[in-house]
């Protein structure tokens, strides 16, 4: 294992260079100096260069197929914030022309979707201020302009399949149609559900999202006045009928199910197609308008499959599954970054022109693939194979063409396109080629060791060049969830780790997506348990097999991963420098804090009190030697900021090496481009690197 995988990019076609100001983030100690490889020349990956990686996604082929609409979103240095636009590439690389960009807000622009005869593209824009509002490009010339001034935003939004009017989604409450009320919301927000609040929205004020109606001239029109939220929805093929997917329990906040439903726009009655115990999600109409097919979750856990299901749309037939019972696959694609955006996780299916084929998404073992199902035979056959992720896939109103994002180990994505059937695949953009080909990346190995049970775990070994008889010191990497995982994906925090010379450990523990059910459901009522002895175990395996120092250990991780980085330094002393984002620290308080408080009761409160303070790492602190950087984003509301200031203040009280950095005005998932800033971004990973430099490379 001593011979180092290394990449550099390969020459393709880029986009158009953006122009954001210069940095801002202060390139201070070792952390953010440039090491270059002794093999080829090239420099590794540096901390600030986090910026310079653009990201696209979402990407939409037009009605006749020639053109895909997509977001590019870059970071503007001068403004602390990121910046996206759309832009049009052709569909096929023998088409004539490149990508080109179509719309130049000051903020975000995002969502595009062409109207039906593809004379509008229609995308959602921060560029007026304030909340995402709808915006109308005509494509035959003239400037976008804003279709809706909700008060509150759109949160999503469909085209009528005849091309005159628009379903919105946005949140509202009955006073907002009081017009002179004074605004309370500033004087006192009112807690009486569980579900006042959620991470990255704050307080919803009473407010839940409803659907609105809105032409193409004329006001917008409000549909519905729900007590709940009503999400993800899909027009019917011929426009009389909206499906929607919603919790509305006369008392919804004390479940977290999901039943889909139909509205009849003429009469507005409501009818319901699935149970309300499970989950329900993204549904898709078929173009004969017979069936929807969904996305169905038994419990909501996190650990059981979320599979297609189909259900007739009059609701006279029975909800059924798609996959065959022996499938034991899941389409959420949990594989995590710090670049990919998070609603690429669940795409929804979608109907070939048969009305019996179904495109999904499905994850395997750090991968995610596209596959075709047979609605009826159950049959399933895989579109794509070999490496790599496949997101956010779109196919064409024919079924001839299908638009994707494919990132992979070396590329945080680019726009690619294939046939229905799965062959022809094509690179179309290269956003990022200019940046790769210019820096060394190092290709991590793929690893499988045995658990202490018998079970295989697998894991990804980042190596860096060593000379002959040396020894790297190696960070051990936890992925959040618990049933998230690590895979095909860059992670520009690797990247940076290896070319500073620290070997890192990407482990996926039981728990872990992409594994199969009993896999995941091994951590029900067991953080802190079998999954750390996986850990535990990987460490030795690597250790015995790869040229690793194993008294110079480290230890990191994101929310669940920051709860695993935070226990087990009160179990082992193997550590000798630890950083954990966003943990968790005491499982009896944060399960009634968190804006998640009945998924920790589903996932952990099974086995007791007892059990929850027996796996809190607040319980055992005075174990804890290891040097400590806790990293918190402010606004946290799944791992409240209180979890880290509570451990940081039970360590320094005991005077232990200990350090709390708060990042303000951010929210749980800080690490993406659209929640934290770039200044806050790169400063946590420049903390963890230099706090890694700091305990692992001094001399003893």
């Amino acid at each position: 294992m001593r011979d180092t995988d290394t990449a550099a990019g390969s020459a393709l076609p880029q986009l158009e260079e953006k122009t954001a100001g210069q940095a801002g983030v202060s390139a201070a100690g070792r952390a953010t100096s440039t090491a270059v490889s002794p093999l080829t020349g090239l420099t590794y990956v540096s901390v600030e260069e986090l910026l310079d990686l653009q990201i696209v996604s979402d990407p939409q082929l037009s009605p006749d197929g020639s053109l895909i609409a997509f977001t590019l979103q870059w970071n503007d240095r001068n403004s602390q914030s990121s910046r996206s636009a759309i832009w049009v590439v052709p569909s096929r690389k023998e088409a004539a022309g490149g990508a080109r960009q179509v719309t130049a807000g000051d903020q975000q622009d995002f969502a595009p979707r062409w109207s039906p005869q593809g004379d509008f593209l229609a995308f959602l824009s921060t560029r007026n201020g304030g909340q995402p509002q709808l915006f109308l490009l005509p494509l035959q010339g003239g400037e976008a302009r804003q279709l809706t001034h909700l008060p509150n935003g759109v949160s999503e939004y469909s085209w009528r399949p005849d091309g005159q009017a628009l379903l919105v989604h946005s949140p509202w409450k009955p006073s907002d149609d009081q017009s002179g009320e004074p605004a309370d919301e500033e004087t006192a927000l009112v807690y009486t559900r569980l579900d006042e609040h959620w991470d990255g929205v704050g307080h919803w004020h009473g407010r839940r999202i409803q659907l609105w109606f809105v032409p193409l001239e004329g006001e917008a029109m409000r549909l519905t006045a729900e007590p709940v939220h009503l999400v993800q929805s899909c027009w019917s093929p011929d426009g009389s009928e909206v499906a929607f997917c919603a919790n509305r329990r006369q008392q919804p906040d004390l479940s977290t199910s999901m039943a889909l439903w139909v509205l009849t726009l003429a009469t507005g009655h409501l009818r319901r197609l699935t149970p309300e115990e499970g989950l329900a999600q993204m549904p898709a109409w078929s173009p004969d308008g017979r069936y929807l097919a969904y996305y169905y979750a038994p419990d909501q856990s996190e650990t059981c499959n979320i599979t297609p299901w189909v259900v007739a749309a009059d609701g006279s037939e029975a909800p059924r599954p798609v996959f065959p019972a022996q499938a034991d696959y899941t389409c959420q694609a949990t594989i995590i970054d710090e670049l990919r955006p998070t609603n690429e996780w669940l795409a929804r299916p979608q109907w070939y022109p048969d009305s019996r084929h179904l495109l999904v998404t499905i994850h395997e073992r750090g991968q995610v693939h596209l596959y075709r199902i047979d609605s009826e035979s159950q049959q399933m056959t895989p579109l794509t194979g070999s490496s790599g992720r496949y997101l956010s896939p779109h196919l064409a109103r024919d079924g001839s063409l299908i638009a994707v994002v494919r990132a992979d180990w070396f590329t945080p994505g680019d726009i690619w396109s294939l046939r229905g059937d799965g062959s022809q695949l094509q690179r179309l953009t290269g956003v990022n080629e200019r940046f790769l080909r210019s820096h060394q990346l190092i290709r991590p190995r793929r690893l499988t060791w045995q658990a202490s049970d018998g079970l295989m775990i697998e894991g990804w070994l980042y190596l860096p060049p060593l000379a002959t008889g040396q020894q790297a010191p190696l960070i051990l990497a936890v992925h959040g969830g618990p049933s998230c995982a690590w895979g095909d994906a860059y992670v520009h925090e690797f990247q940076v780790l290896a070319g500073q010379g620290f070997a890192v450990l990407a482990a996926n523990p039981r728990g872990s997506d992409g594994y199969g059910e009993d896999f995941r459901r091994r951590i029900l009522n067991d953080w802190g348990g079998e999954d750390l002895r996986d850990l535990l175990a990987g460490l030795d395996y690597v250790i015995s097999s790869a040229p690793i120092d194993g008294k110079r250990l480290g230890i990191t991780g994101l929310s669940y991963g920051g709860y695993m980085t935070t226990w087990a330094i009160t179990q082992t002393t193997r550590f000798k420098a630890a950083v954990s984002r966003n943990p968790v620290t005491y499982l009896p308080v944060c399960r009634l804090l968190s804006d998640q408080a009945l998924w920790f009761d589903l996932a952990m409160s099974g086995a007791g009190e007892e059990r929850l303070y027996e796996r809190s790492p607040l319980t055992f602190a005075d174990r804890i030697t290891t040097p400590l950087l806790l990293l918190h984003a402010g606004d946290d509301l799944r791992c409240p900021f209180s979890e880290s200031l509570q451990l940081f203040t039970a360590l320094r009280k005991r005077r232990q090496i200990v350090e709390l950095v708060r990042y303000p005005a951010t929210s749980h998932t800080m690490d993406w481009p659209t929640v934290g800033t770039p200044a806050q971004r790169c400063d946590r990973l420049r903390r963890t690197v230099e706090w890694f430099q700091r305990f692992l490379l001094q001399e003893e």
